[in-house]
């Protein structure tokens, strides 16, 4: 990660490295405000989120040691993904994650989790301003709406692209699902979700996700009436329409 950082390597420009540096210090900072105890990963197995549980992994790795674990939830999707749900799993025990299960819509989930957890008052995220409901959020911290449960959202990824996602999974070598290898590049209900037909190489033959060159393209596999995504996790907002449980994994 030090030398990642440091852009020893050449491929890697300077405003990527500029970015990955503020997702870093805005984690630490945010770690140094509020103790563990009330802190959780919001983590459905995504993309974005999997960036994330890697760079909060570095941060609480530096500040309390790699043997701390890393509390976080996941909204259950009646219509997972079986690969994705041997991911989340998987990549929980390799990252020592202490993973609570809420099943439900979304705001029941987060009302599950405030009643049974109350010291639980920061979420980090991994929403991104390029995701279908990323206007609704002014900045990368935000409080949810009055009529949500009232967490502290922290978004440290909101500002990366597409590509820069990728740039940070295979640049640091972090796990990521399988399904984006088989040219998927934005994950939700099995039911609404295809693959990307820009990867597509000839019959049922794709590329893998960070193949994908144009970044406006990322769901085009995704029904366009549900997109709420899995990668970029949840913006817990009265503006996002998730009452039906409809959870997107980017």
């Amino acid at each position: 990660m030090d030398a990642f950082r440091a852009g020893k390597d050449s491929h890697i420009d300077a405003a990527f490295l500029k970015k990955l540096n503020d997702a870093l210090e805005l984690i630490e900072l945010e770690l140094g405000r509020y103790p563990l105890e009330q802190v959780a990963l919001s983590f459905n197995g995504g993309k974005d989120c999997t960036i994330l549980l890697h760079l909060l992994r570095v941060v609480i790795d530096k500040l309390y040691g790699p043997e701390t674990k890393i509390k976080a939830f996941h909204i259950l999707c009646e219509d997972e993904f079986p690969e994705l749900r041997r991911f989340v799993l998987d990549i929980a025990w390799k990252y020592n994650v202490q993973l609570r299960e809420l099943g439900g819509s979304l705001k029941s989930g987060l009302q599950t989790l405030q009643a049974d957890e109350p010291d639980v008052k920061v979420v980090f995220m991994g929403s991104r301003s390029t995701d279908p409901h990323g206007k609704f959020m002014k900045s990368k911290c935000q409080w949810t709406d009055e009529d949500w449960p009232q967490f502290y959202r922290v978004c440290p990824v909101f500002d990366w692209s597409y590509a820069e996602v990728w740039k940070g999974l295979r640049g640091l070598c972090v796990p990521y699902c399988i399904l984006y290898d088989r040219g998927y590049t934005s994950l939700g209900d099995r039911s609404k979700t295809v693959q990307n037909a820009a990867l597509r190489i000839a019959g049922d033959q794709y590329k893998p996700a960070y193949c994908l060159e144009e970044d406006h393209l990322e769901r085009e596999g995704r029904d366009k009436d549900h997109l709420i995504t899995v990668d970029s996790d949840v913006y817990l907002s009265k503006d996002v329409k998730t009452e039906n449980g409809d959870n997107t994994k980017a």
